[in-house]
């Protein structure tokens, strides 16, 4: 007896399992089987339910009752029993007409307008009820697959494909694991900690990389409450925010009763799909007008790249003692590098689910608890706990992932993502790079190739030794270097750094930009085409002996500090010269100690090695830094010589404004005492076609020197703000550029110059110097054009800029 009363109870439970699947079908009229768009369903007894599509397409997941309620405005209510084993279903609706004897047509405002200006009354209390709960704990599962076409070319790389993917519905299409994340957080008044992680992926270099560039840009926090979401780049608004009705379509479906409660069913559409908004439907409470449930998609003609698909789902749940607060967040994105052409709906909510080989699918998925009793848990094992029931990654995906990281083409792969991110490619114990200097040109050497070496974390985890040889076809000079990085404690906090270098620096070189460049390892531009491109080949450069060593402390708050003492040794070449009082002087020493505060403010960024990389976001970087230091010229040239100081900051980071951003990075800075003067501040061009980012466009070489100095860069991307209304153009996904660079500076008596300022600089102007630009960006995807002229006449026919100019840069953003 007791074993068939197990065995009951397996059947019951499996079956059971097997009944909660995804339930799908389509609502259409009785009459003339037209589809019914927008209709509510909802499975009875229950807030869980959704909206049919423009085709009267509906899904819903995990049926836990027995009956699907159905209803839209004009028709009858209709409910139909649910059979096990029965996951797709075509509902017929009959129309509701009633015969009225008289009317009396009154002007009124749509229920729907109402109901919204309800939940704008109610949105700050509801809003604060949810960031109340400063006690809880959270449960995140996140996945990246990719889907591999089994008849695809993919087979040929990767042995026995079936090992390392994983079926799917469709027997032409396979899936293969990319990256698998567990999280359990822990949320308390005062702090919030990683209870537990796991994470693995088939690309050890680009872990990080994915997590910071795509899972934290997409997979995101789904507050609806605030006024946008930030995803992709892009701030889209949220259907309850004030503004809402501005953009959106908004749709009242019906209202249902579950417990003796009253809930609302809204749908909303944008009403320029072209813009980057969300279409979706949302529940609210009768009453306190708070969500209960909202379901959020990107419809396929927003101007956004790669993006085939994008699901966001919140439920809330209500507490015994009142308010609501989340009880689940889903979030998923399907991606390619081009978007699949079918013949699916222009509705969105399909289209996450329509996958041809290629394409990314990125889910995440949270689940939250406020039960006490989960301190007493540990934290790998809350998952298995009641208050997280869910689906948990499963262990043979890891394995899968092991397997693949030992494929050969894989490993290729991960190695030139790592160099396009670090800048170094990994050979064994030894690292080559940065691989941006292996190849430079200038006057004195022509063209130079550069062998950089280091030690990576596969010989010592906590010391690296490098340095770099180089020699140009010019001079036939041997160029060399040597550095140290230690670091004498498991995490980064600290870290001690030696350099020592014989060779060519530009005159002009800004020492504070590798405090900006979110990637510290890259030098000038970062553009491709610039390099290609230059007209000239830059005079300016002198001979340098340095040494230095920097200490590096990294605070848990986000504060950095850089103490750098140095000694530089500087020569003079065939175009650089050091004359004080009339005497050509060959060269000179300056030694002192720089000094750099760094606050980010919870920044993302990646850690390579020793390296922190950092990304352009909303949030601001602040550096503060100070140069201290003093002049040396040998054979008494530098009699009643004293110190001086150089003070410099800047602030740099991204304004979103819904589908329009703005980066912006400003500079400034004093220079006061006895100092050379490639010290001063010297806003210079690359003299090419490439766009610069941080420097000016138009400007030659040499142009500016000043002491007290600003520096200001804007880059505004409209984001198809005005190109997605226009006819045809708005299908291209083109996008608004406009730029604004400006210097302004003086050469101040408090600066004494310890050698002549050349000719080729100029001082005197006291007129702000400035570049604007108009273009268009994502060309192609990957192109910006921009046409850059001069602001205002006063530099026209100047010798050290030129008036206008076009630029091109090679840039991808979603």
């Amino acid at each position: 007896m007791l074993y068939r009363i197990t065995i009951s109870v397996l059947l019951s439970f499996f079956s059971s399992g097997l009944f909660a699947q995804e339930l799908s079908g389509y609502v259409k009229d009785k009459d003339n089987r037209e589809p019914i768009p927008f209709a509510n369903i909802w499975l009875n007894g229950t807030t869980q339910g959704t909206t049919s599509d423009l085709n009267g397409f509906f899904r819903i997941v995990s049926p836990k009752s027995d009956t699907l309620c159905i209803s839209s405005v004009g028709f009858n209510l209709k409910k139909v029993a649910l059979k096990k084993g029965r996951n797709t279903l075509n509902v017929l609706l009959e129309k509701d007409v009633k015969q009225l004897n008289q009317i009396n047509v009154k002007p009124k405002i749509p229920r729907a307008k109402v109901l919204f200006n309800l939940i704008q009354k109610h949105k700050k209390e509801n809003r604060r009820q949810i960031y109340s709960i400063t006690d809880y704990k959270t449960v995140a599962n996140t996945t990246v697959y990719i889907a591999i076409d089994s008849a695809s070319k993919v087979n040929r790389f990767i042995s026995n494909i079936n090992e390392v993917t994983v079926e799917s519905d469709d027997e032409s299409i396979r899936f293969t694991p990319i990256y698998l994340a567990e999280k359990a957080i822990n949320h308390t008044p005062d702090s919030t900690s990683v209870a537990f992680k796991k994470r693995d992926g088939i690309f050890p270099n680009l872990n990080q990389a994915i997590e910071t560039l795509i899972l934290k840009n997409v997979v995101v926090d789904m507050d609806f409450y605030k006024e946008q979401i930030n995803i992709l780049d892009r701030g889209f608004i949220s259907p309850i925010s004030n503004s809402a009705l501005m953009y959106y379509n908004l749709y009242y479906n019906d209202s249902t009763m579950v417990d003796n409660k009253k809930y609302y069913n809204f749908s909303f559409a944008p009403k320029n799909p072209y813009n980057p908004l969300f279409s979706g439907h949302f529940v609210i409470e009768d009453g306190s007008f708070a969500l209960t449930e909202i379901e959020a998609h990107i419809a396929k003609e927003a101007n956004l790249n790669f993006v085939n698909g994008f699901r966001g789902k919140v439920k809330y749940k209500k507490r015994p003692q009142g308010g609501w607060f989340y009880d689940e967040q889903e979030v998923g994105l399907n991606m390619s590098l081009k978007i699949n052409k079918d013949s699916l709906s222009n509705y969105s909510s399909k289209r996450m689910d329509n996958v041809t080989g290629g394409n990314w699918l990125i889910s995440k998925t949270t689940r939250y608890s406020t039960a006490k009793r989960l301190s007493k848990v540990k934290a790998s094992d809350w998952k298995n706990q009641p208050e997280f029931v869910a689906s948990d990654v499963e262990e043979g995906n890891y394995d899968r992932v092991g397997k693949l990281k030992q494929e050969k083409v894989v490993k290729k792969v991960d190695a030139i993502g790592g160099i396009v991110l670090s800048s170094f490619l990994k050979a064994g114990k030894v690292d080559i790079g940065p691989v941006f200097s292996i190849y430079t040109t200038n006057t004195v050497e022509g063209n130079r190739i550069t062998a950089p070496i280091r030690t990576n974390e596969r010989m010592w985890k906590h010391f690296s030794i490098g340095g770099f040889l180089g020699m140009g076809t010019k001079s036939k000079e041997l160029k060399y270097g040597l550095n140290l990085i230690y670091q004498p404690q498991e995490k980064d906090n600290f870290i001690m750094r030696f350099n020592y270098y014989d060779d060519y620096n530009l005159v002009s070189q800004d020492k504070y930009l590798r405090f900006v460049k979110n990637n510290p390892n890259t030098k000038g531009n970062s553009n491709f085409i610039g390099s290609v491109t230059t007209r000239e080949k830059n005079p300016y450069i002198k001979a340098e002996k340095s040494v230095d060593a920097r200490f590096e402390y990294h605070t848990k708050s986000d504060m950095h500090f850089e103490f750098t003492p140095y000694y530089l040794s500087s020569k003079a070449t065939a175009d650089v010269s050091f004359v004080r009082n009339g005497v050509n002087y060959d060269k000179y020493q300056n030694y002192g100690l720089l000094v750099n505060y760094k606050l980010t403010f919870h920044q993302n960024f990646d850690k390579y090695y020793f390296d922190r990389i950092y990304y352009m976001n909303p949030i601001p970087i602040v550096n503060l830094s100070a140069d201290f230091g003093k002049t040396s010229i040998p054979n008494g040239g530098d009699d009643g010589l004293g110190f001086y100081m150089k003070l410099n900051g800047s602030v740099q980071g991204r304004i979103v404004m819904g589908q329009v951003f703005m980066n912006y990075m400003v500079n400034g800075g004093y220079l006061f005492g006895d100092a050379p003067y490639d010290l001063l501040d010297m806003p210079v061009g690359s003299m090419s076609l490439g766009y610069a980012k941080y420097r000016f466009n138009l400007l030659h070489f040499a142009s500016f020197a000043h002491n007290v100095y600003t520096n200001v860069h804007l880059h505004l991307n409209g984001g198809g703000v005005f190109l997605n209304k226009i006819p045809l153009i708005k299908r291209l996904k083109l996008r608004e550029i406009l730029s604004l660079k400006i210097h302004y500076g003086k050469l101040q008596n408090s600066y004494k110059g310890v050698f002549d300022l050349p000719e080729y600089y100029t001082s005197k102007q006291k007129t702000p110097y400035g570049e604007i630009g108009f273009g268009l960006a994502n060309i192609f995807k990957v192109l910006r054009v921009e046409y850059v002229r001069q602001l205002g006449s006063k530099f026209e026919g100047a010798t050290f800029t030129d008036r206008n100019g076009i630029f091109f840069r090679a840039e991808m953003s979603f």
